[in-house]
């Protein structure tokens, strides 16, 4: 999913609080760090379950999926008595919606049931341009939003979308024609890991939980061994965050995942409250609070301070604009635009985090290659 610190930023509360069962705590390393799905092992069947989001629109808290072997015929058959999703897996034919369920299947080698996504352009993974390129991922929609006629046309075995309060009428529409749709709800996972857990939907759906929980374990560990390093840094250095867009200040509030990375970094953040999403301030206030940051971490879509300055002269008034020590992800793109940052970072915290030790602790890692920051051009 595209993310952007401008107003169409809604911010929605998520309860998460599951209860695992002994057989989950088998499927999951570390299950205090799965947030919004459970997964638990039946006698021949898993069951797939979505922690609903908490808005009026929904009127249950949970949905249920029946994961079955595709060659277990009898069985499907029994539990479609019994349930109202039932799912085959292996999966075959599945569309997605965000760039940000592409990597989890990438990374689970099942690149290529991935059959088709609304707006491709988006999209920056080399294995999956490869299969745009050869037609074998073909265009559903635009800005992730698909287009009915073309999914119904490449007939998909399931469809993962994500949905911001009310459920979409065409995800209802399709499940009234059969096509199952399981929400992704990894964008509203406060964590960092919490975000990268939702590998283990894809390897639920693939039949791949055992290789899912090893790249999940791996990433685990990888991002707690960052975050000791950083702890041994002298210094904590200041940091704020975000751009202004139509005179208002946008940036994540400081319990959102993007805040996390910055405090797992050793740094300090700026914008420290209770807030879980997008915040939005008066220049006054920023300048108040930031003026004398050292470091100024994302500044929206801008790539050169030249460009920072021809949209406002206000950004000349920071510390860390002074001395040259904002780092963007933005220019990290794709070959045809999309930036890598959305697309990987949610399913790579790990990779995240160095890059954040890097800048405000440079003597911790320094022979680091970056994955997604870069400083800014002048």
């Amino acid at each position: 999913m595209k993310s952007f610190l401008y107003p169409i930023y809604i911010v929605i509360f998520f309860a998460s609080h599951s209860i695992f069962s002994q057989e989950a705590k088998a499927i999951f390393s570390y299950p205090e760090f799965v947030e919004g799905f459970n997964i638990t092992a039946k006698k021949g069947y898993k069951i797939l379950e979505i922690k609903q989001i908490n808005t009026p629109y929904n009127k249950t808290s949970h949905e249920q999926f029946v994961l079955v072997h595709r060659d277990s015929v009898a069985l499907i058959n029994s539990l479609k008595k019994q349930y109202k999703n039932v799912i085959r897996i292996p999966a075959e034919k599945i569309i997605v919606t965000s760039t940000t369920h592409l990597p989890g299947i990438d990374m689970l080698q099942s690149s290529e049931k991935v059959i088709g996504f609304p707006g491709t352009d988006f999209i920056s993974s080399a294995s999956f341009r490869s299969l745009i390129k050869k037609g074998k991922l073909k265009e559903m929609g635009q800005q992730e939003q698909l287009n009915l006629e073309l999914v119904l046309a490449a007939a998909p075995e399931l469809i993962i979308g994500y949905a911001v309060g009310e459920i979409p009428k065409l995800y209802k529409t399709l499940v009234q024609s059969g096509i199952p749709v399981i929400l992704n709800h990894d964008w509203l996972a406060q964590h960092p890991l919490g975000k990268a857990s939702w590998i283990y939907l894809y390897g639920a759906l693939f039949d791949k939980l055992d290789q899912a929980d090893q790249l999940f374990k791996a990433i685990h560990d990888q991002y707690n061994d960052a975050k000791k390093l950083a702890a041994k840094a002298l210094t904590t250095p200041t940091v704020f965050s975000g751009a202004m867009y139509k005179d208002v200040w946008y940036a994540p509030g400081g319990k959102s995942w993007a805040a996390q990375f910055i405090k797992d970094a050793n740094g300090s953040y700026i914008f420290n409250n209770h807030h879980t999403g997008s915040d939005s301030f008066g220049i006054e206030y920023v300048l108040t609070k930031a003026a004398y940051s050292d470091f100024w971490i994302g500044p929206a879509q801008y790539t050169s301070y030249r460009e920072m300055l021809k949209s406002s002269v206000h950004y000349s008034q920071f510390k860390a604009f002074k001395h040259k020590k904002i780092f963007s992800y933005s220019s990290n793109k794709g070959a045809t635009g999309g930036v890598l940052y959305y697309e990987l970072a949610p399913q790579r915290p790990d990779l995240v985090l160095k890059d954040l030790i890097a800048i405000l602790h440079p003597e911790l890692l320094p022979n680091h290659s970056f994955t997604f920051f870069k400083k800014l051009d002048d």
